[in-house]
């Protein structure tokens, strides 16, 4: 998480052009969403500033909740390739589970207004966006799984999935002021203690 932009659009049949003008759509969408949260991410704008056509900004992301949705599995994604420098630290799954959850946390925490506007997107309920929320939940769970040291059977992945949804609704709880940020972290603790055993 965090302003890092990495694109699997190469690897699905962009150009080198296309990635770095859907990266420059995905960089203005989370500069406007940090001056303005959600309501302050308006297409038009997001155009203006990346400097491309409106309608050109529509056929990579049909909607500002599928924008902003695209810029978490983004930012998702760039977690996991720095994860592949600085991997988890931890003896135990759970305390390797932690530190990752923990590195995302801290990012999503650190950009109030991003993460709000991404979050209230990734569970906005739209139809059009079960591709992007299906692939930030593979990605998570993919990470989850890692840390953990699993091979990824029926089981770990299972206890990923697990982890991922007590994540997301301790995020939403965050953002809808229910709860403070510290509690996500609390959370998640718990629950990978049930899971995986004492950290």
């Amino acid at each position: 998480m965090g302003d890092g932009y990495v694109n699997d659009t190469i690897r699905s049949g962009l150009t080198v052009a296309q990635d770095a003008r859907r990266t420059r759509m995905l960089r203005e969408c989370t500069a406007l969403a940090s001056e303005g949260g959600f309501d302050g991410v308006q297409m038009r704008d997001v155009a203006a500033r990346a400097e491309v056509a409106i309608g050109t900004l529509y056929r990579y992301f049909p909607s500002k909740e599928y924008l902003l949705a695209s810029v978490m599995e983004s930012e998702v994604r760039a977690l996991a390739d720095h994860l592949e420098n600085r991997p988890a630290v931890g003896v135990t799954a759970a305390e390797r589970v932690l530190n990752v959850l923990g590195r995302a946390n801290r990012a999503l925490l650190a950009r109030p207004d991003v993460s709000t506007a991404q979050i209230r997107a990734l569970v906005s309920g739209n139809a059009e966006l079960a591709e992007v929320v299906q692939s930030v939940t593979d990605a998570m769970r993919a990470l989850i799984v890692t840390a953990m040291g699993a091979e990824p059977t029926p089981e770990s992945i299972d206890m990923a999935d697990t982890l991922f949804d007590v994540w997301l609704a301790a995020l939403v709880g965050w953002i809808s002021g229910m709860t403070e940020g510290d509690e996500v972290q609390r959370k998640l603790a718990r629950t990978v203690r049930q899971l995986l055993g004492v950290s």
